[in-house]
């Protein structure tokens, strides 16, 4: 699966959480964060300086490996594929 197609299939995932529960704020954060990701990766976001902050790994370990373990792995892989492109690596 291409870095794109990843970030695609775990916003789908979060936006489907964030449809379930709309005032959850981690849900929204995480909707945010990998809408911006996907924007770098499609070359519509030129900043790359956010790549840095991005922490959807975090609520995945926090929040969902235990209850939703598939959303979890979907941002823990969001979460790698972000920390290589702030380094500047290819993904």
């Amino acid at each position: 699966m291409s870095a794109i197609e990843t970030v695609t299939k775990a916003l789908e995932l979060a936006r489907a959480r964030l449809n379930t529960a709309p005032n959850f704020e981690i849900f929204s954060s995480a909707v945010t964060q990998l809408e911006y990701v996907l924007a770098v990766l499609n070359g519509n976001e030129r900043d790359k300086s956010r790549l840095k902050n991005i922490i959807v790994g975090h609520f995945a370990v926090r929040e969902f490996e235990e209850s939703d373990p598939e959303f979890a792995e979907a941002l823990m892989t969001v979460q790698a594929l972000a920390a290589k492109m702030a380094k500047g690596l290819k993904v």
